[in-house]
């Protein structure tokens, strides 16, 4: 045998080597040992084999398919995304994740890692043909039972201050375990109507009691998100974030709810008009929560609360709105407009607020008199202040009469500091926005704006 002979030979036996299978997973096994400095405990190695075997599973088929469960629910999905939404997919090409983005979710599986205790959920969106597995944090086991759990196969679920870890020998990205995880349950769906009216309808915001909690009772609430602010607290050991939720129930009671620190990435997932359901809050006093308020008592986010929510979805209404600004377009006003060329009415599709009243925030030009309807909000109107009246002799309450080329309108004002009359007066020109239209007892329309500040 020459030595040509013999180089064949080793190139066949190392082409063999690249080829087994086995032999590629003893080398993924001692690559996965390396990158554990402190060393590998039976559920890592359990936890890093099981993904290198998916991975190896998923590898076979080039053509990724989204989840069917996820294209069941596209069928009934209209809410808009949330303002920090990343998509899975862009995880993937980026291999980066903020701790301040946020994952809308569809559980495409819920699974124990084999040999331990370790529950993992396989995470798609509506959005992407990638899933990603989730570490599920212990507080939330309880809910993750593989038969009967709330956390199974099609539910839907809100979350964000994950860590992004990579697996050395696959690859695959995985989440690490995060607190803030928010359950989205659906009131037409009978398991979510049955847990709403059996667990969070017995107690209401005004039952809530200090001394009730201090001999350990704990309560299920459920209100309707308000408001959503931030505050920046100044102490002694520096500032410290503060996010407020209003709360309000079906009796109009309102409660604050408020996250501390870390936790206030939690209210990138609340959206103004969405239902919240809290299991197990902390209730504090409001003193204790350096709260300026006259409520006795606030709710924070604890060690064992746990959050469902009843997405508030954006319904859009057709409503019919004259095209006036094809007559009384530039600067002149006119005296006339010929009858036979009135307005031109046509169907505009405008979304509505969380009360079902028409959104006029984003209209995309200026609104006339003639154009304001019954039950209009965060409308504009620009025109001559023809009168002033101050309404039962309060201080920061007036009626503005205000007229453009089409009418005239009462716009009553609200001001959350007294106001002088000094400031405008009969006949100046002014632009008012945020005006919500009503219409008063005498069938006319009339517009008014809340604690609406003349600086």
């Amino acid at each position: 045998m020459n030595h040509s002979d013999i180089a064949a030979m080793d190139v066949d036996e190392q082409h063999n080597e690249d080829d087994d299978p086995f032999l590629q997973f003893v080398d993924y096994a001692i690559s996965t040992c390396k990158a554990y400095s402190s060393g590998v405990t039976p559920a890592i190695l359990l936890s890093e084999l099981s993904q290198a075997w998916a991975e190896n599973q998923r590898s076979g088929n080039s053509k990724k398919k989204r989840p069917e469960c996820i294209n069941q629910l596209q069928k009934k999905h209209k809410r808009v995304k949330l303002p920090n939404t990343i998509t899975i997919d862009s995880i993937y090409e980026k291999n980066f994740l903020s701790l301040t983005s946020v994952l809308e979710v569809v559980i495409v599986d819920a699974f124990l890692l084999p040999g331990t205790n370790f529950y993992m959920l396989t995470l798609g969106d509506f959005w992407s043909s990638n899933t990603i597995d989730l570490y599920l944090h212990r507080r939330f086991y309880d809910l993750a039972d593989l038969t009967n759990g709330i956390l199974r196969k099609g539910r839907e679920a809100f979350l964000t201050g994950c860590y992004l870890r990579t697996s050395g020998g696959s690859g695959r990205l995985r989440l690490l375990p995060t607190e803030y995880l928010l359950i989205i349950l659906d009131e037409d769906e009978d398991d979510d109507a049955m847990l709403l009216g059996a667990q969070f309808c017995s107690d209401s915001l005004s039952s809530i009691s200090i001394d009730a909690v201090n001999q350990g009772v704990s309560y299920s609430l459920y209100a309707r998100i308000e408001s959503i602010g931030s505050l920046e607290i100044q102490g002694k050991f520096g500032s410290l974030q503060r996010k407020q939720i209003d709360l309000v129930d079906n009796d109009n009671f309102r409660v604050k709810f408020l996250l501390w620190g870390d936790q206030v990435v939690l209210a990138n997932l609340f959206s103004v008009g969405s239902w919240l359901a809290l299991d197990r809050p902390y209730v504090s006093s409001s003193a204790d929560s350096t709260l300026n308020s006259s409520e006795e008592i606030c709710l924070e986010y604890g060690s064992v609360t746990q959050l469902y929510m009843v997405p508030f979805v954006r319904h859009e209404e057709q409503v019919p709105v004259a095209s006036t600004q094809n007559h009384y377009q530039g600067s002149k006003l006119l005296t006339a407009v010929d009858p036979s060329q009135g307005p031109k009415v046509s169907q505009v599709t405008l979304p509505c607020d969380s009360r079902g009243a028409i959104d006029f925030s984003n209209y995309p030009f200026r609104l006339f008199v003639a154009d304001l309807r019954d039950k209009m909000t965060c409308i504009s109107i620009y025109g001559v202040v023809t009168n002033i009246k101050k309404i039962n002799n309060q201080e920061s309450t007036f009626s503005l009469r205000i007229e453009d080329i089409t009418g005239g309108i009462w716009a009553k004002l609200h001001f959350s500091k007294s106001w002088s009359l000094r400031k405008i007066s009969i006949g100046h020109t002014i632009y008012i926005a945020g005006l919500t239209c009503s219409l008063a007892k005498h069938k006319r329309s009339q517009v008014h704006s809340s604690f609406w500040n003349q600086e």
